[in-house]
């Protein structure tokens, strides 16, 4: 019973915490759910006009990925890669105000590659591009780039609370390592999903 009751205390405490959290950034939450929207729909557009084929994929600069050609180690450090590469970017855009514009470019840059290479992968392998985008690579891609927005919440709040009382209640190291740590884990399963199912990629986020 004491554990039950444990259990419950944290599981309202940590619920308090996001709604709090949600309601002290309400703007800003919105503001960068709009821009993924917009980063999307761009890259499902850009996707859908540019006039891709398997045979001119080499003249956008485009590579196909597939579980002969590449290792599952390099793809997934190429993922994590990629997020690390993020998480540190939009670390130092919270530094500023007027780096926050940056934040959102990233974010937005994100979501532009979501949209262009799922759509790019539906229209250039049907059934096998919509097993590896909207199976796997769209929700794996839209969780990383949650945890990236939530991250750049925190650490704009972080800026702001030092700004204002000279010291912070959250501690940044332990926070970067936790959304590494989930990032890590989320890059992981999607290559092992990838590589279950023998899927073509193209690009690596």
């Amino acid at each position: 019973m004491h554990k039950s009751y444990s259990f419950l205390c944290k599981t309202s405490n940590i619920k308090y915490v996001c709604q709090n959290c949600y309601n002290q950034n309400k703007l800003l939450f919105l503001s960068l759910l709009f821009v993924c929207i917009v980063g999307i729909l761009t890259g499902i557009f850009v996707a859908l006009k540019c006039g891709i084929t398997t045979s001119t994929l080499k003249d956008y600069n485009l590579q196909i990925y597939t579980c002969e050609n590449s290792s599952f180690f390099g793809n997934f450090f190429s993922r994590f890669g990629s997020c690390f590469g993020n998480v540190i970017i939009l670390f130092i855009c919270t530094l500023g105000i007027v780096l926050i514009p940056v934040g959102y470019t990233l974010i937005a840059y994100r979501c532009y590659l979501v949209g262009f290479n799922t759509t790019l992968l539906i229209t250039l392998f049907g059934i096998s591009g919509a097993i590896s985008g909207i199976i796997i690579i769209l929700p794996c891609q839209l969780i990383i780039t949650a945890l990236c927005i939530i991250y750049f919440v925190l650490m704009s709040n972080r800026r702001k609370q030092k700004k204002c009382f000279g010291h912070s209640d959250l501690n940044f190291l332990k926070t970067t390592l936790l959304f590494l740590v989930l990032l890590l884990l989320i890059c992981l399963i999607e290559t092992l999903l990838l590589t279950i199912f023998s899927v073509n990629t193209i690009l690596v986020l």
